[in-house]
């Protein structure tokens, strides 16, 4: 076209971009518009507008396993926790149960050491409907009633019965606590899947092409915008444009990088102007401006043309009526509601995002462990200052009635009671013999001093 010009077979070139090496052979028009480089890629829809468990798309699935796997956890811990402490319900009666001397303690340690039977088969009904309905409330923090509390902190309620020991109490607050950020990080990025159809990639700059994998990019061959990119990456500081154009993909025109665009994946670079008008229709596709390699469009004329002052009137005119504005708006601009942006990674949170929720239900964990010996040693303290003996000697003593209890109620129990638990059971038969059974009120102390 440029050759047509210069030979005189045309006196007017149809609208082009102005450079240095066009303007050498060519005179210009006024320019009517200014152009910068810019770049389009298609932008797939969401998962969630396609996929009926969109609501699992919040958190990546290593996620859902640990949390999942926490649920089990945490139950098992807060049983474990109620039982262990000397304040919760279970460890309290368990604990009663020995050093008593009243008839029907007696009766059912008997049974506990002659049977081998459990606490809770010690119990005898007369009638199988009282049997039913008879709740023992050593059971209040079974793991099947700690699982249901510890399950329903996500729905935002608690459950019939909560633990009594401080430890549980500590570990809990700090599992609601858990549950509270966990589920307000779910809303909001659930929200944000069902809200966007599309997501942005971290290119903000054609150059940050250069620094990820998911997409190649592609620059027509011989355009004014290659040239202007050679020649900006021959400065020393600027290479990285030459690296990218010598990455780029050669298309053969606007048609070949339209169609590469359609398939996906796919970056085309070319000035504003062009791609605007080609993806003008195209909701799937973004187009973002770069804000570099701004040229000036004109009409090309002859040489010391006679037209060019005559032109350049009308255009200073049409400008300064605001006409090529208007034309600009009529062509390339339409409302399409698409979304303006980039595509983006996806937006799921892992594992290793929440991993700082995670530390602080460990922490609350390790400071319930840590409270529970602190009950312990307490509960030893007490028992010394009503019995007299030492604290050491109570403490070994609460110790060694819980790994008792943790054998025989814990586990699978057994028939071979260990020597101490003998010991025991036969000095507090003595022990009733030798004198009348005393209120359940008084049982407890006395059976401590015998002790």
């Amino acid at each position: 076209m440029i050759n047509d010009v210069l030979s005189k077979k045309i006196d007017m070139t149809m609208a082009i971009s102005i450079n240095t090496e066009r303007i050498t052979y060519i005179d210009f028009t006024s320019s009517f518009f200014e152009a910068q480089a810019s770049f389009v890629v298609r932008a797939p829809t969401t998962e969630s507008s396609s996929n009926e468990f969109f609501f699992l798309l919040p958190f990546d699935e290593s996620v859902w396993i640990s949390v999942i796997a926490l649920v089990i956890v945490g139950s098992f811990i807060l049983t474990s926790l109620s039982k262990l402490s000397p304040y919760g319900k279970y460890a309290a009666k368990m604990h009663s149960i020995h050093p008593c001397n009243c008839e029907v303690c007696l009766e059912r340690r008997h049974k506990m050491r002659k049977e081998g039977a459990r606490y809770r088969e010690t119990k005898e009904f007369d009638c199988a409907v009282e049997e039913t309905d008879d709740v023992d409330s050593i059971d209040d923090m079974s793991f099947y009633n700690s699982l249901f509390v510890v399950g329903t902190g996500f729905v935002g309620q608690g459950g019939e019965t909560l633990p009594q020991a401080p430890s549980g109490r500590f570990l809990l607050f700090f599992w609601w606590l858990f549950v509270m950020i966990l589920t307000s990080m779910y809303t909001a990025n659930l929200t944000a899947h069902l809200t966007l159809e599309r997501s942005s990639i971290n290119v903000a700059d054609i150059l940050d092409l250069l620094e990820q994998n998911t997409f190649t990019w592609g620059i027509i061959q011989d355009r004014n915008l290659e040239s202007m990119m050679k020649s900006r990456g021959a400065m020393e500081k600027d290479r990285e444009y030459l690296e990218l154009v010598k990455l780029a993909v050669p298309l053969t025109g606007v048609q070949d990088g339209v169609e590469r665009v359609a398939e996906g994946n796919f970056v085309f670079i070319d000035e504003s102007s062009v791609l605007s008008f080609n993806f003008k229709d195209s909701c799937d596709v973004v187009e973002t401006l770069t804000g570099k390699f701004s040229n000036e469009w004109a009409f090309g004329l002859q040489p010391n043309s006679p037209f060019k002052k005559i032109i350049d009137q009308f255009f200073l005119r049409y400008r300064e009526e605001g006409f090529f504005t208007d034309v600009w708006e009529k062509w390339y601009e339409t409302e399409t509601g698409c979304t303006e942006g980039v595509l983006a990674d996806n937006t799921q949170l892992d594992i290793r995002l929440l991993a700082g929720l995670f530390y602080i239900l460990g922490i609350g964990v390790a400071c319930s462990l840590v409270l529970v010996l602190l009950e312990t040693a307490h509960a030893a303290l007490t028992d010394s200052r009503r019995s007299g003996m030492g604290f050491w000697s109570c403490l070994k003593r609460r110790l060694s009635l819980k790994g008792r209890d943790v054998r025989q109620e814990w586990c699978c129990g057994g028939r071979r009671r260990d020597g101490f638990s003998r010991e025991l059971e036969d000095r507090g038969a003595e022990g009733s013999r030798a004198s009348p059974v005393k209120s359940s009120a008084n049982s407890n102390s006395m059976g401590i001093a015998q002790i």
